[in-house]
């Protein structure tokens, strides 16, 4: 990402001619324009090798914010997190405190997504929503209305992060794996977890896009709407599953649902429920059953387990909610883009 009038630019991450890079590149270019820094950091893969700027040594984004702010030759610093969340045990934290330490001159301004009880956030931004409200599949409510309730959830997963692993295992021990659709993609293809009510839907009618785990990078489409038609509640295992977070991580995942008009349980951060709720969002965990915000794998366990409702009866009394939901998320999306005048 080129940014002229940044001192040090360390503001790369996924490849420039990605649809999320061309909108990060807007944000940032759309914020520079009446704000100046020393420093622009993307968080994206700081344990990459970069050429530090002044020495010309190979080094890492770490060290090199480290160096640059050590040595005071940068004081105002922009860091920025929209594609990926930042992980709880992030290098990034400890590399903030070493900088504050060593230079009292050290300001730091951040957007998108961090913890917020370990650095401030001026800039909370759900990067996600603003994407796939661009960008998404536009379907009517008629082409996601339910033809069947043969699957009672459905949960796509592609990368086997230990949440989505260890909610597949409880699931299989408990019994109520086969009561819907649930995928899990893993670099051993013998490990891949495809399970189907009817064994023969896909995450995705097309193919193609399968990467290296075997299940589709799908962020875009509802997948198969033979499928998605199937089932009564999307169980969304979002990209990290983190029990106290100051400001939740939304990948796309939590807006499938939304816009394929889906009651939900979502197995995310800390505060993901109230932040949805505070936005004007309806939940679903009380529908369910499960009486609290943030939900564990057991609680998803069991109230699959123990559910014993008629489905389209429990579809008909929150379909108001549902449409709610769709209409406040292209809402919500444009409060969104205001945030940066896009």
């Amino acid at each position: 990402m080129q940014l002229p009038g940044v001192k040090y630019n360390l503001a790369h991450g996924f490849p420039d001619d990605q649809p999320s890079s061309k909108l990060e590149r807007i944000i940032i270019t759309n914020h520079l324009k009446d704000n100046q820094y020393d420093l622009v950091i993307n968080q994206t893969w700081g344990f990459l090798e970069y050429q530090n700027p002044v020495t010309k040594e190979p080094s890492d984004k770490f060290k090199i914010c480290e160096y640059l702010v050590s040595n005071k030759l940068a004081n105002k610093v922009l860091f920025f997190n929209f594609v990926d969340p930042i992980y709880d045990l992030s290098t990034w934290y400890e590399v903030f405190d070493t900088c504050k330490k060593a230079n009292k001159d050290f300001e730091l301004t951040c957007m998108g997504q961090v913890d917020n009880n370990k650095i401030e956030l001026q800039y909370p931004f759900a990067f996600w929503a603003v994407f796939v409200s661009d960008n998404f599949k536009n379907y009517s409510e008629d082409e996601t209305n339910p033809n069947n309730f043969d699957n009672l959830f459905l949960c796509y997963n592609r990368k086997p992060h230990w949440h989505r692993q260890m909610l597949h295992d409880q699931m299989t021990k408990h019994g109520v794996i086969n009561k819907g659709i649930f995928t899990l993609g893993n670099e051993d293809k013998s490990q891949i977890k495809m399970v189907n009510a009817d064994k023969t839907t896909l995450p995705s009618d097309d193919e193609r896009i399968h990467g290296e785990l075997g299940i589709p990078n799908d962020t875009l489409t509802l997948g198969t709407l033979e499928a998605w038609n199937s089932h009564l509640v999307t169980i969304i295992t979002e990209t990290q599953h983190v029990p106290v977070m100051g400001f939740p991580w939304f990948s796309e995942k939590i807006w499938k649902p939304i816009i394929g008009m889906r009651p939900y349980l979502l197995l995310g951060d800390g505060n993901s429920i109230k932040y949805l709720e505070d936005n004007g969002f309806y939940t679903f965990n009380r529908v369910f059953g499960i009486d609290k915000d943030d939900i564990t794998i057991s609680d998803i366990v069991s109230a699959i387990k123990r559910f014993n409702q008629d489905p389209a009866e429990v579809y008909q009394s929150v379909l108001d909610q549902l449409r709610h939901n769709k209409k406040r998320f292209y809402e919500f999306a444009k409060e969104q883009k205001k945030i940066f005048d896009l």
